[in-house]
């Protein structure tokens, strides 16, 4: 009752094992789903996802370039250790409209990269040492307050970049 064009039977079980051992090995973040992926696609009309780049913050159409920028969190600490909302949202619209600039000045490694860069203009505003930000203000990295002082930060970042990309519109 076997399939004799089958080269191996696995179970399903020990094969995702295989796959989350491997992610984990190889510092990747994770394993992706292309159906999920491709359902929250925000321009899936213009093709499908296919790839990411390794560390999978950038997930878009083939041919496209993302330029990608970080802030470092601890340089918003005050004096007393409080985080300067004001400074950070600052910063956040500064540097998202250096980004946009960008995208018309940047040398592209194909020509068809830099038609998508320039009709999509991907971007992408981060942040770094969230865990050392969150050391500094004794919240446990995995805490309710932690993923809440997170999730506030980000809502600040997230606001502030459509905010000036709707100012550049």
């Amino acid at each position: 009752d076997r399939d004799p064009y089958a080269c191996l039977t696995l179970r399903a079980s020990d094969l995702w094992e295989q796959f989350a051992d491997a992610a984990w090995a190889s510092d990747d973040p994770g394993l992706q789903f292309d159906s999920t992926i491709n359902e929250w696609h925000t321009c899936g009309v213009d093709g499908p996802i296919r790839a990411s780049n390794p560390c999978s913050e950038y997930m878009f159409l083939n041919d496209t370039a993302c330029n990608l920028a970080s802030l470092n969190l601890l340089k918003f600490r005050d004096e007393n250790g409080r985080f300067d909302v004001e400074a950070f949202e600052h910063a956040c619209e500064v540097i998202f409209t250096a980004q946009e600039i960008w995208v018309d000045r940047a040398s592209y490694p194909t020509p068809k990269i830099a038609e998508n860069s320039y009709a999509y203009r991907p971007i992408g505003l981060g942040y770094a040492n969230l865990g050392a930000l969150l050391m500094c203000k004794g919240l446990a990295y995995d805490s309710d307050e932690g993923r809440a002082y997170a999730g506030a930060i980000t809502a600040v970042m997230g606001g502030s970049a459509y905010r000036t990309s709707a100012r550049l519109a």
